[in-house]
């Protein structure tokens, strides 16, 4: 549903989904990587470095 109202809104948004998990299931590699991406690049107005 909240998908939904974003898309009939014309909002931007970034979801990651790791079937099979619950919410916390973020906190590896790639979550913490996905997550400082995002800071970077929408609260600091940088580039992301990308894979490392």
């Amino acid at each position: 549903q909240v998908v939904n109202a974003l898309i009939q809104a014309d909002k931007d948004f970034e979801l990651v989904v790791f079937p099979g998990k619950d919410h916390g299931a973020g906190s590896g590699p790639y979550g913490t990587r996905r997550r400082r991406d995002f800071f970077v690049k929408h609260l600091l107005g940088g580039e992301p470095r990308g894979g490392d």
